[in-house]
């Protein structure tokens, strides 16, 4: 499919807008970061809620982090320069 309209951007635009995304990612990650490092609250024992565990929490968020460079990296490697 071909498309009707084709825009055009210089080189120097495109990498800052790639740029202000990666930048963005990076500022959302360090806060999901910032959330799961911090101390979790100490529940009661009898709580009937359960605690989650550290571990899993921590690679649930740094799993992704490699995600998004796998993204990054190939989607910058796609780039028109």
């Amino acid at each position: 499919m071909t498309s009707v309209l084709t825009v055009s951007l210089p080189p120097a635009a495109v990498t800052a807008l790639f740029s202000s995304a990666i930048v963005a990612c990076v500022i959302a990650q360090l806060f999901i970061l910032r959330a799961v490092f911090r101390t979790l609250p100490i529940l009661p024992s009898t709580s009937q809620v359960p605690t989650p565990h550290r571990l899993t929490e921590i690679l649930w968020v740094v799993l992704p982090v490699g995600g998004l460079i796998a993204v990054f990296v190939g989607a910058y490697r796609a780039l028109p320069l």
